[in-house]
């Protein structure tokens, strides 16, 4: 009986691991990274970064309380959970699928399954050491090399880069568009840090990561710079032939996104850093950091070596 139950669970395995659903699957966990991201984004602006105070248990408890700090934490790791199940399985159809000339998608692949595994222990420490600024920008970060490793799976294994284009100037106008872009949201995340949401409210009071009104300042100095970027990388997409057809319409969902941003930064700032603003702008910021990655992959796709 065991060992018929012991086949049957390798077969299912097998057919959930298929290399040939890779491409599914590297939707499911771009989807589901940015789930993740927003899921912590609210732990953190409603306070309950410390609804569950120890790490893996919820207060001594496999179960949390049914209280709502309790249960905003702990149905984040929940869901965390699922997150790491679909990261790990496309890492396992990546290996598996994997050819000499398919390397850095495997990578990709892994480096998707093997952070989002670490991800699990990073958040234990950041609970157990009390919202530790560090610990908690070091989770985030890492959130954010997720998506962006995602993304760029996500684009390589559906196709449609660009025609490799003559102009020498377009790769390093990309680099540095792609570098504002990771840049600003860091910055963002640093305010965020900084601001009036610190993830807890307990007796023990959270430390900051900095003063809110300068990271504010650079952040949006920052920010300035991307957009003068953006306009940059609109007169390239006009102007170079031979780009993909889904080029120009990357170019424009960054566009319309980044608008979105500053309004809702504006409006955040204005009205005192409410914390349903200040989710909204997370989960904006993400999508934008999606867009951000997905135009300058399909801009700069990486050079094959043959």
């Amino acid at each position: 009986m065991l060992v018929s139950v012991f086949f049957l669970v390798l077969r299912w395995l097998d057919r959930l691991t298929r290399p040939a659903k890779l491409a599914s699957y590297s939707k499911l966990a771009l989807v589901a990274l940015y789930i993740n991201v927003v899921s912590g984004a609210l732990v953190r602006v409603t306070a309950s970064g410390l609804g569950c105070p120890d790490w893996p248990l919820c207060k001594g408890r496999p179960v949390p309380p049914a209280t709502g700090h309790a249960v905003v934490e702990f149905s984040n790791r929940i869901l965390a959970a699922w997150v790491v199940g679909v990261c790990v399985v496309l890492a396992i159809s990546a290996f598996r699928g994997a050819r000499r000339d398919d390397r850095p998608l495997s990578w990709l692949a892994l480096s998707v399954g093997g952070g989002t595994l670490a991800q699990a222990p990073l958040g234990g420490i950041t609970v157990l050491t009390g919202l530790n600024p560090v610990a908690v920008m070091s989770h985030f970060l890492l959130a954010l090399f997720l998506v962006v490793a995602a993304t760029l799976l996500y684009i390589d294994l559906h196709g449609g880069t660009a025609v490799r284009p003559a102009a020498p100037w377009l790769r390093p106008l990309v680099i540095a568009f792609g570098s504002a872009g990771l840049l600003m949201l860091t910055s963002g995340a640093v305010v965020t840090m900084s601001g009036t949401h610190p993830g807890s409210f307990d007796a023990k009071p959270v430390p900051r990561l900095w003063n809110l009104l300068d990271a504010t300042y650079w952040h949006v100095r920052v920010a300035v710079a991307f957009v003068v970027l953006i306009g940059l990388v609109l007169l390239a997409v006009s102007c170079v032939e031979g780009l993909a057809s889904r080029a120009v319409p990357l170019a424009w969902a960054v566009v319309g996104l980044t608008a979105v941003q500053i309004v809702i930064g504006e409006w955040q700032w204005r009205t005192h850093l409410q914390w349903w603003t200040v989710l909204l702008h997370v989960a904006n910021a993400t999508a934008l950091l999606i867009a951000i990655v997905a135009l300058c992959r399909t801009l700069a796709p990486p050079v094959r070596v043959t």
